[in-house]
């Protein structure tokens, strides 16, 4: 009689404690287990919820192939970040043995990715702000705020903006798994994905006079990383040098270039943060007019109304730390330039998205100054049709998945990630 030994490990983005237990509650784990995966049931816990601590399910067979399934065992490993599965059984005949342990691995697989979507779907919605992202909020509410407040808004001060922020990146490796794009007809960052992979293209924030592929790299490779696809991520022209309807025209360019690459619009998602983000709604309409449709968008703190009053009078406006009012206003003047700030183009909110629209995700921050605005535009575009997803994490700011380094981050680009898998593979 030997022994046969499957292990599968599962990368997760939540707090070790917080996924192990969602396992807790029988009824909650029918929900989101489901047929036939539900036969892994729980059987009893050593001790308390703790990361490091064993947690045992006993699996009931549902094959008569093998004598007996051992248990399966689930455990954090020790460096954190990801789950151990472990399931051992006995079968009499190697055969059985080696096609019964394919099945259980395949069967423990699927389990643990359930387990890691769903807490990296759940975690941060209840849960207070981390210690990272009040430490990441306590620095940009003392240094980046004042810096922006102070410092007066003009050409020169964009630059060196400008020029900062892409040290920045670079020094932090931000490229390393990113090439140039070549033969498109917007320089930027092209990362690979699998063969036959969808598209993503990926339009960053910066409030239309900063960002660029560089300060964004990070942030789309690990999309790509999750959905499976391969992103390219365009440097359209920023303001003042260049002011509407510029970035939407290279946003446009860039999204035909991509769907020629990956075989059609319906297998390319749009992602955006900020700017980036009402750049990805303008698009849509261009797209529509066209009768072209993407097969979906992931949105973070998208900046969807441009007009008065931008600042504290907005539930955010005053607790964020990342975009002075003061700012704000600049950047939507350099970028609007003589079109009216409450053109469809300039604030997407005036045009809300109806039952023709591609399916939506979008992230925000409980403190971010624009989530008045983007609840709004939720609200108003889902009375009239529109599928979108939104998830408003307590206490974080404006554009928090952006800046790596804290779990709700991790755990909001978990969320868009399987979005973009789940939109650009339906068929």
């Amino acid at each position: 009689m030997a022994t046969y030994t499957v292990r599968v490990h599962a990368q997760f983005s939540a707090d070790p404690a917080d996924v192990l237990r969602l396992e807790s509650d029988a009824a909650q784990w029918r929900q989101w287990a489901g047929a036939p995966l539900g036969g892994f049931r729980r059987q009893r816990r050593t001790t308390a919820l703790e990361p490091g601590v064993e947690h045992v399910y006993a699996v009931q067979p549902r094959w008569q192939l093998y004598d007996r399934v051992g248990r399966v065992t689930v455990r954090a490993r020790p460096a954190g970040g990801e789950l151990e599965w472990t399931c051992s059984f006995r079968s009499a005949n190697r055969v059985v043995g080696v096609v019964a342990a394919r099945i259980v691995k395949a069967s423990v697989a699927v389990l643990a990715r359930r387990l890691v979507a769903e807490a990296d779907r759940r975690i941060t919605i209840t849960r207070r702000p981390s210690m990272p992202s009040r430490l990441q909020r306590a620095g940009l509410r003392l240094i980046v705020r004042p810096v922006l407040t102070v410092v007066p808004f003009d050409e020169r001060w964009i630059r060196a903006l400008r020029a900062v922020a892409t040290a920045a990146s670079r020094l932090g490796g931000s490229r390393r798994t990113a090439r140039p794009a070549v033969g498109v007809p917007v320089a930027g960052l092209w990362i690979d994905g699998p063969a036959g992979a969808p598209g993503l293209l990926v339009l960053h924030g910066g409030g239309y006079v900063a960002g660029s592929s560089d300060t964004h790299a990070t942030m789309a490779t690990t999309l790509a990383r999750l959905s499976g696809a391969t992103a390219y991520v365009p440097d359209y022209r920023l303001a003042p040098e260049n002011r509407h309807p510029a970035a939407l025209d290279d946003a446009e360019a860039a999204f035909h270039r991509l769907a020629q690459h990956v075989g059609g619009c319906e297998r390319v998602a749009i992602a955006g943060d900020s700017a980036g983000g009402g750049l990805a709604l303008g698009l849509v309409e261009r797209l529509r007019r066209r009768s072209e449709r993407p097969a979906g968008l992931a949105l973070i703190s998208p900046w969807v109304d441009l007009t008065e009053p931008l600042g504290p009078a907005r539930s955010g406006g005053a607790l964020d730390p990342l975009m002075p009012p003061l700012v704000a206003r600049n950047c939507r003047d350099a970028y609007a330039g003589d079109t009216p700030v409450d053109d469809p183009e300039i604030s997407p909110c005036r045009r809300p998205l109806d039952e023709s629209a591609p399916p939506v995700a979008i992230v925000c921050g409980g403190d971010d100054f624009v989530v008045d605005d983007v609840r709004a535009f939720v609200d108003t575009s889902t009375a009239l049709g529109a599928s979108i997803d939104l998830r408003v994490w307590p206490g974080m700011i404006h554009c928090f998945p952006v800046v790596a380094g804290t779990p709700e981050g991790a755990s909001a680009l978990a969320v868009l990630g399987a979005h973009i898998r789940d939109v650009t593979t339906r068929r």
